[in-house]
């Protein structure tokens, strides 16, 4: 039973994958290759920066600006001038007893 169940799935799958030729297509459907291109359609969007994008990249440009000064200076109080910077190595104290 077993058997002629697998050879039923088996002759089902040969007999779906058997070739066949397609419809052919009329010549107004888009895919024919004998179809017309279509109409040339007026764009209604630029290349060029709007004011969301320009806003976006002055927040992204303040942004990259402050990771900058704490990358360079760390999470300090005060102005970055006087902070020391970051790859100074700090004391380290042992308690030898």
């Amino acid at each position: 039973m077993t058997r002629l169940l697998i050879l039923l799935a088996g002759a089902a799958l040969w007999a779906g994958c058997a070739a066949s030729n397609p419809p052919p297509l009329a010549a107004t459907n888009p895919a024919s290759p004998q179809a017309a291109e279509g109409a040339p359609v007026a764009r209604q969007t630029s290349l060029r920066t709007d004011e969301t994008t320009r806003k976006s990249n002055a927040l992204l440009s303040a942004a990259k600006k402050e990771q900058e000064k704490w990358d360079d200076y760390g999470p300090v109080s005060g102005t970055p001038e006087v902070a020391p910077k970051t790859d100074a190595r700090p004391e380290m104290k042992h308690d030898h007893h």
